[in-house]
């Protein structure tokens, strides 16, 4: 799988020799050393990939310390590129022979596709179902309600649309229940309010005079 210099992943650590020589590049291109000799720079970072080394990783070594302190000032135009970057990867040998570990983790470029497949298909966006006749046709008075501008109409559609939806509740035959029938329903379900639980007997509202207003 070709990749393009300025895509290549950070952190994936290349193997082949074909990932190499884009890391390579992609490291150059990051760092803005467009006058670095590719070769020197491939011959100076190979056993740096092969301990698992990656551009980012290696980036962050070029900035700073293992212990996390700045390295110095960035290279000047006087300085030889691949001659600065091993002087800046100089610290990071441990004993001045064996290679720490790099500062960032590293994958492998089969990893890092797989990843990312996956991470596609969790982000992608989910196919609709198709709407169903009723579906198509409520859709469409919907938005036909919604570009009409006189609110007045709009609220009266409204109201006839759920009125639809509770007569549709009916069971064929009878009528819609009216005010008077729910009253009546309420004054049988509602017990006769009452004295007290010991006495039993029904509380009766007292008629009282009128008063005459001189």
């Amino acid at each position: 799988m070709q990749i393009d210099p300025s895509r290549w992943p950070g952190r994936v650590v290349p193997s082949t020799n074909a990932d190499v020589d884009i890391a390579v590049e992609s490291l150059c291109v990051r760092a803005s050393w467009p006058d670095a000799d590719r070769r020197w720079i491939r011959r100076l970072l190979e056993p740096w990939f092969k301990a698992g080394w990656s551009v980012d990783a290696l980036l962050v070594a070029v900035d700073t310390r293992p212990d996390g302190t700045r390295q110095g000032r960035p290279r000047s135009r006087s300085q030889v590129a691949h001659e600065f970057l091993r002087a800046r990867l100089m610290v990071w040998t441990a004993d001045g022979a064996r290679l720490a570990r790099p500062p960032l983790a590293g994958v492998s470029l089969g990893e890092w596709y797989r990843v990312n497949r996956r991470n596609a298909a969790l982000h992608a966006p989910r196919s609709r179902s198709a709407l169903t006749s009723e579906g198509e046709r409520a859709r469409a008075e919907s938005r036909a309600l919604a570009h009409r501008r006189d609110p007045v109409e709009r609220s009266r559609e409204k109201g006839r649309r759920r009125q639809e939806v509770l007569d549709s509740l009916l069971v064929p035959g009878q009528e819609a229940p009216s005010f008077a029938d729910s009253w009546r329903l309420v004054a049988e379900l509602i017990p006769v309010p009452r004295v007290c639980s010991a006495c039993g007997h029904v509380r009766n509202e007292v008629t009282r005079p009128a008063h005459r207003v001189a």
